[in-house]
Formats: structure tokens, sequence, C-alpha cells
């Protein structure tokens, strides 16, 4: 590993930033690290697509079990750009079966739920530490950017999902038409008295194929933020960025031997004056090589408890808290609607019992939409006086004094809650909700009659309006 030939800049970075330098890796042979990724999964992912067709989601299960062998080409070839080399082919040929043999129990057992899996990757396959080397290398690695990989983690498969119903929504779509037949009757077949996961075979292996291309490139760019976590940790550890300085300080030192050599030719007639010059001390030349830039000293403060072993247990707790105070967040939403829905469903009926208490209790509104419905403004005949105005012509004053007073009426015997604020809609329904002791059927009709007078100027037959007031079922009488 030659630090003068990397082809990126090393400099102590933050996670996030380092994260954004594996995906900059990936970008840049995006394409070949995609083609390595499938080389090395592409052969058992044939054999077990021919022995499992028509078991397509527990392919799907062997495949998202297998994906770490990718992961280690795409490593391979990372590896090797960043301090540059690009892989031959026949190179590339020589590891493909080591991703499979090499270290197989931890890879694929030990090792496969783990989240921190594209770093500690990293560690074992670019320096080949084994045992309690190999351990005290991971938990350096995993105690400085746990945290960042641990969410890249949860992001990349999340992604992968999506990802890969949206290339099944996009494929559903560019179907041509009249070829479709096939992917119709599967979609007829799939329907709700089947269950929703009794899905037809052709939907199940075009969903499983989708969601294998996602997990493709979800998990080219997941190891490459890895890679980038890993050569961040090693920049902080190892002083890789002092170490270059060092490097390029010789580099310029040698250059300049010569001019060194010419400069000294020129001066010796100066050696007497110099003579009697005062010399530098040593400390003081050390503080000026001190002051250069590339001396500048990065500190970063750790607060470790005592005997605290570095584990991912903290992440099991943490995943195991939040999932519990999702679960009961969304318990209490759940149980906060339902009582909401059944106060707004049946809140007039509680409000029509609480109205039944008090015989005596005072009417709700006096003026509706402008139009007065207290006792003193309508007269002791309402359907009688609303006939004889319409005989007369005075039309819309009919129909009005037919709804005030059954506004009127449904207040005073239904104890219907009517605001001065309602409309005739918000009447209507208030209405309907108390049920049939104010009569929702005739309230229905004369308000369907009094808006398209009001609002739409249609005057109803003579024949309607009369049915309307013989019709009147409200018990007459003076009001009270």
């Amino acid at each position: 590993m030659r630090l003068d030939e990397v082809t990126a800049e090393i400099r102590p970075r933050g996670d996030w930033e380092a994260v954004d330098l594996g995906f900059a890796l990936v970008r840049r042979d995006f394409w070949r690290c995609l083609v390595l990724w499938w080389l090395a999964l592409g052969l058992p992912v044939l054999f077990a697509g021919w022995w499992l067709w028509d078991a397509p989601a527990l392919f799907l299960m062997l495949f998202w079990w297998c994906k770490p062998a990718g992961s280690r080409m795409v490593m391979f070839q990372l590896s090797r750009r960043l301090f540059g080399e690009q892989p031959s082919w026949r190179a590339i040929g020589r590891e493909l079966p080591r991703v499979w043999w090499r270290r197989f129990f931890y890879r694929f057992v030990w090792a496969r739920f783990s989240p921190s899996l594209p770093v500690t990757l990293a560690v074992g396959e670019l320096e080949g530490l084994r045992g309690k080397a190999y351990a005290q290398r991971v938990a350096q690695v995993v105690r400085r950017g746990g945290g960042a990989v641990v969410w890249t983690w949860l992001v990349a498969e999340v992604a992968a999902v999506w990802f890969g119903m949206a290339l099944f929504g996009l494929l559903s779509m560019m179907i041509p038409e009249g070829q479709d037949a096939p992917w119709t009757r599967a979609l007829e077949e799939w329907n709700a008295a089947s269950g929703p996961f009794d899905i037809p075979l052709l939907l199940m292996r075009t969903v499983v194929v989708c969601v294998m291309v996602a997990m493709s490139l979800a998990d080219v760019f997941l190891t490459g933020a890895g890679f980038g976590l890993y050569v961040n940790t090693r920049t902080w550890i190892e002083g890789w960025d002092v170490e270059l300085a060092f490097k390029r300080m010789a580099e310029r030192l040698g250059k300049s031997v010569g001019m060194l050599a010419l400069a000294a030719c020129l001066l010796l007639p100066s050696l007497g004056r110099a003579a009697t010059e005062p010399e530098r001390t040593p400390h003081a030349v050390i503080e000026q090589v001190k002051a250069e830039r590339e001396f500048v000293v990065h500190k970063v403060k750790y607060r470790v408890a005592r005997n605290q072993a570095v584990s991912m247990g903290w992440l099991g707790s943490f995943l195991a808290n939040l999932l519990s105070w999702v679960l009961l967040a969304a318990l209490v939403a759940l149980i906060v609607g339902f009582i909401a829905w059944l106060w707004l469903k049946y809140r007039h009926l509680l409000l029509l019992r609480g109205a039944g208490d008090q015989p005596g209790r005072a009417m709700s509104a006096r003026v509706v939409m402008g139009l007065e419905v207290t006792p003193e403004s309508l007269p002791l005949d309402i359907p009688g006086t609303a006939w004889k105005l319409w005989q007369q012509g005075r039309r819309q004053e009919a129909l009005g004094l037919l709804y005030r007073g059954a506004i009127y009426r449904s207040i005073e015997h239904g104890r219907v809650e009517i605001e001065p604020a309602d409309t005739e809609g918000d009447c209507l329904r208030r209405v309907e909700q108390t049920g049939m002791a104010v009569h929702p059927g005739y309230f229905r009709g004369l308000t369907g009659v009094w808006i398209a007078l009001a609002y739409a100027g249609r005057v109803p037959a003579d024949a309607a309006v009369e049915r309307l007031c013989q019709e009147w079922p409200f018990v007459e009488g003076r009001p009270a």
C-alpha cells in the first residue's frame, strides 16, 4: 500500500463526509463495480434461479443471503483503485473464487446480520487480520464510524425495497398494449378473495427480479460507504495525512537538492561573514518546522466509561426501545382516533339525551341564516298561513314561512342543536342524525324546494307546495 499513489484526498473527515467519500469512489467506477458485483453472484443466481424458479420468495431470500460475495468484489475494486491500481480482468478472475471460500463461516453465518459488515469486511479483506488482532481492529473502526454505518445500512435496505417496487410499477406501465394479456390475467387472478399474499407466479417472479436489481444498486453504494468510513478511521488513527505531508516534503527537498548545491557554491565567498553571525539553536529550527501547515495537530476527544466493552449490543437495545415507543404511540393514536370517531358519529344522541333531561331548556338558536325562528315570529297555523300567502303570489314568503316553521318545530320537539351559523345542509344533516322524531323525510323535501326557489329562482308547481302544506307533520298550536 503506497500512500503517495492514492487517487483521493486523504484527510481527517467527519463520519457522514466519509460516507460521501465512499459514494464518490463508487460513482467514479460505477459500471465496473456493478459488473463485478453481478459476476460474483452470476453463477449462483443462475443455478438457484433454475432450481427455485417456482418458489421466487425463497429464491429472493437466498439471493439476499449471498450479497456479501458481491460486496467483496466491490471492495476489491475500490481498494485497488484508491491506491492507483486498476485491477485487470485476469486478477478479477483469480479473485472470484476466493469471495466464496475465504472466511465463509464468518461472512455468511456469524456476521451476516451485522449492520457493521460493510466496515468489518474491509478490515478482514484488506488487512488480512485474524483472531484477537482482527477483533481489536474492528472495535477501533466501529467505535468511530459505527453509528453512520448502521444508519446507512438501514437506509440501504429500505431503499432497495422501495426502488424494487418502483421498478415493478415502471415495468407494468411500459408493457405494450395488446401484449399484456398474461399480465392482465395475473392481475385479475390476484384479488381480495384469494388473500393479499397469494400472489400469482408471474407477478411474484417480476417483483423478485426488480427487487434483486434494486438490491445490487443499493449494496454497491453501501459497500462504498463502509470503505469510506474504513479509510477515514485509518486516517484518524494512523495519521495518513501526516505521512503524506512528509512524503511531499521529501519530494520537494529531493527536487531542490541541485538548486541548494548551486546556491552553496555561490555563497561560499560569504561564508566568512556568515561565520561571525550567531547560529540558530536546534530549538528554533524545530519550532520553525512545526509552524508549517503540514504539522497542524488534529485532536479528537472520546469520553468512554471504564471497563465498557465495545460491542453492538446497544444497537439492538436502541432499535427495540424505538420500536416499542412507535408501537405504543400508534396504539394510543388509534384509541384516541376511535374515541373521537365515536363522538363525532353519535354526538347527536348524547346531545339529545342531555336536552331531554332539561325540559325547560332555552332554544339553541333564534335566527338561522338570517331567518327568525322564534315562536313570536310564527303564526298559529303555519301550513294554512303559508298556503294563503302562496295563493296571493307571495311565493318566497310562503316557502320561507314553511321552512322557518319546520326549523322551529325541529328545535322544539326534537331538541335538534341547530346553530345560528348553520347552512341549509347543516340543518338537514342535524335533522337526519336526530332520527324519525323530527320527520327527516319531510324536512329533506322542503329543503330542496326552498333552496331551488331561494337560490336558483325555480318556482315549484302549485301542487307541490299544496302537498307540502297538507303533509305538514308537526302538531300545530300556540307556540310555548
